[in-house]
């Protein structure tokens, strides 16, 4: 598989997208939002060929390199596509399709006039409610107290979200490039885990 067969083209596909035409087979499908250079979609990818999982990057530079690894990890399971995680959820995933979202280290857009620019806001997190299938998991992780504060609310007041115990959800997880270098500044990490009901 090349590198070009790993990212998913929004103009020459169908939307929403048809998991079974991207990975060749009926899969569980995960999502990470905001996959970066790719770290822990490769991890997770290689350690679980049951699934498939796509990887939004808005940085065409890290999502180039992320794909160029993942052909060379030789990981079918594994796509990346260049947008937001809001076109992800609006407009390419349906209703109940994923069975497990990652959200690892989110822009916190700490400046009070940028707070509208962050993900984890009442409309996104009920659209991610609406594409977790029925037992669905979402992980999240950020270092900035100010921001999972935030988080903590927002999935809180979302309904259909019940919170788990994040020791046991994130026990496997591999970590993230920014867990990385925050773990060897001794930065805290803040963790949620929540399944869909």
């Amino acid at each position: 598989m090349d590198a070009v067969d790993q990212i998913i083209d929004l103009a020459r596909v169908n939307v929403p997208l048809d998991v079974p035409g991207l990975f060749g087979a009926t899969v569980p499908l995960e999502v990470e939002l905001g996959a970066g250079k790719g770290r822990f979609l490769l991890e997770w990818g290689a350690a679980h060929p049951e699934i498939g999982l796509i990887g939004v990057e808005r940085a065409r530079i890290y999502l180039e390199m992320a794909a160029r690894r993942a052909a060379r990890g030789g990981l079918a399971n594994v796509r990346l596509l260049h947008t937001t995680a809001e076109d992800l959820l609006f407009r390419c995933l349906t209703a109940d399709s994923v069975v497990a979202v990652h959200v690892y280290f989110p822009d916190p857009w700490p400046k009070t006039r940028h707070l509208k620019r962050r993900f984890f806001r009442p409309e996104n997190v009920a659209r991610l409610a609406e594409v977790l299938a029925p037992g669905g998991l979402l992980r999240v992780k950020t270092d900035h107290d100010g921001y999972a504060a935030m988080i903590a609310r927002v999935l809180a007041a979302e309904g259909r979200l019940q919170p788990v115990a994040a020791a046991a959800a994130f026990a496997a997880i591999p970590a993230s490039n920014f867990e990385v270098k925050y773990a060897r500044e001794g930065r805290l990490v803040h963790r949620f885990a929540f399944r869909r009901l």
